[in-house]
């Protein structure tokens, strides 16, 4: 061709431009291969693998509505498109828009019945849905398609727990063993299993074989000294269940005090800085330990809840009680302390064996004016029957489900002659008393003067009232047993990690006017409401 001949210009090639483009795409050049789509769609606007690759493009960036709307193009030029399908559900389960990312999965699933990540993708969905039976399903559907697919192992696993399936979990979570028998959150994970159940000698077993594999493993660590815990190994289980502080859910939790860890020793001149760590009733519970520093000759500051700080300054009158906050408060930042502990590491070195603790009949005071006050209140309404508080709901979400006994379940107590019944459940259950008031003319009292989730001082008070408290494990035993008054903890047989309770004891150490009444079935109550009756029905019981 000589010089100035005018060069023929290359036809525009639709299937070389998206062919570029997913090089580009591949390259990490996303910005050229959204402009060759672009391109393509100029002269074709429904072409639907410019369209879709688009929408990999959007998504990738994060612009999850775009891709979703993209996608949905491609799907529309196409129908049979079941990669279309599969990323518009994905791009709006991102939109949190699970009814029409489950809709656009079951699309992809008509055109693709055996693909993997879309079975796994449907359980995930259904389960966010609450379709929990469907998410099973599912699961279970695509571990018969792979057997060997760990990820719908686990997933199987998870939503058979959270269900209450624990029989099925475990034997989703061997399966996932049997596949992963090196792998230590997978054999931790069925530690945790098996301790929920109550099988504590295989958790530790699996807690055991993990650290076998990773011995810095702080979960299996953790867990491994909570089973100890609940089998009477104090020394050990302190120890272990201290590795909780190198764990990714307590890293944030633990105190940012410069001051060096208590070792147990005397502190000269010095005073010990003692923080909370976990729930309401879990500090009351832990709290009984600080009165042993002091017959130790150890100052004190306790850092806790501030809820707690009335109650906690009243019990304690040698001990200084600051609220936790942020910034800190300043009583925590004394020169003349020496050291800090977490209030559940004190444990290791005043509670190393059963003979360790102390008989005390309370270590909490209530207000005695309030107390007075309520108590005259009450036994006016009882009109000389024994005032028994009752309260059946855990709002703890990893334990609720099992720990709760349900109203009607105590209606063989309720009716008993004698009695009159006090409402200390804390939170709105409204319903649950006028039920009882209408199904079986029962009228539980109700002072609407007193709330423990802003008033934890006068509900100590409302509990310091009474002749006796039955109540399932939660915040309302520990303030009771404290005090010094009777109380029946009503115990799941899923107490796997409620430590404190240890294993098949009837009696509480820390708590010497707690009884403890053990399911001996998991889920069944009726036999445990048919002990407390019993109990309730003699004389001598309270």
């Amino acid at each position: 061709m000589s010089p100035g001949t005018p060069q023929t210009p290359t036809p525009f090639s639709a299937a070389a431009a998206l062919s570029a483009a997913r090089r580009l795409l591949q390259a990490g050049e996303r910005d050229r291969a959204a402009a060759a789509c672009r391109r393509i769609l100029l002269d074709a606007p429904q072409q639907d693998e410019a369209l879709h690759t688009l929408g990999l493009i959007a998504l990738g960036d994060g612009q999850a509505a775009a891709a979703a709307t993209l996608f949905g193009r491609a799907a529309t030029a196409r129908p049979d498109y079941a990669q279309a399908h599969a990323n518009r559900a994905a791009a709006l389960r991102r939109l949190d828009r699970n009814g029409e990312s489950l809709a656009a999965i079951r699309r992809a699933l008509a055109l693709a019945p055996a693909e993997a990540a879309l079975l796994h993708n449907l359980g995930a969905v259904e389960r966010a849905l609450g379709q929990t039976g469907n998410a099973i399903a599912a699961f279970r559907r695509l571990i018969r398609l792979e057997p060997g697919n760990g990820a719908a192992l686990h997933a199987l696993t998870d939503v058979l727990r959270t269900a209450g399936g624990l029989d099925d979990a475990i034997m989703a979570s061997r399966a996932l063993t049997a596949l992963h028998p090196a792998s230590a959150p997978v054999l931790g994970n069925l530690g945790i299993l098996l301790q929920f159940q109550g099988q504590l000698d295989q958790a530790m077993g699996c807690y055991a074989r993990a650290l076998r594999v990773d011995p810095t493993y702080a979960e299996a660590r953790s867990n491994l000294g909570l089973s100890q815990l609940l089998t009477g190994e104090l020394a050990a289980g302190w120890v272990n269940h201290a590795a909780r502080w190198n764990t990714t859910a307590n890293a944030k939790a633990r105190h940012t005090s410069p001051l060096p860890a208590w070792d147990g020793g005397p502190l000269p001149d010095k005073r010990l800085l003692v923080w909370g760590e976990l729930g309401v009733g879990d500090e009351i519970l832990l709290a009984g330990m600080i009165p042993d520093l002091a017959t130790r000759g150890i100052g004190c500051v306790l850092e806790t809840a501030p809820r707690l700080v009335p109650l906690f300054a009243r019990s304690f009158p040698n001990v200084t009680v600051a609220p936790r906050g942020d910034p800190p408060h300043p009583a925590t930042t004394q020169p003349d302390l020496g050291a800090q502990s977490a209030l559940g590491d004190l444990g290791r070195w005043l509670r190393p064996n059963f003979s360790s603790f102390p008989r005390r009949s309370q270590y909490l005071v209530a207000d005695p004016q309030r107390v007075a006050a309520l108590r005259a209140r009450y036994q006016a309404m009882a009109e000389g029957r024994r005032l028994v508080g009752i309260s059946w709901h855990s709002a703890n979400p990893n334990h609720r489900d099992f720990k709760s006994a349900p109203l009607p379940l105590w209606t063989p107590i309720l009716t008993l002659p004698g009695l009159a019944f006090v409402d200390l459940q804390y939170g709105e259950h409204s319903a649950d008393l006028e039920a009882v008031r209408r199904e079986h003319g029962i009228p539980i009292i109700h002072d609407d003067a007193i709330d423990p989730m802003t008033d934890l001082d006068g509900f100590a008070a409302q509990v310091a009232a009474l002749d006796l408290v039955i109540s399932i494990s939660n915040t309302t035993v520990h303030v009771a047993g404290a005090l010094g008054v009777p109380v029946w903890t009503l115990l799941a047989r899923r107490t796997g990690f409620l430590w404190c309770w240890f294993s098949e004891r009837e009696d509480s150490p820390w708590y010497p006017s707690m009884r403890l009444y053990r399911q001996a079935t998991a889920d069944e109550w009726e036999p445990v409401f048919a002990r407390v009756r019993k109990d309730l029905s003699a004389t001598e019981a309270i």
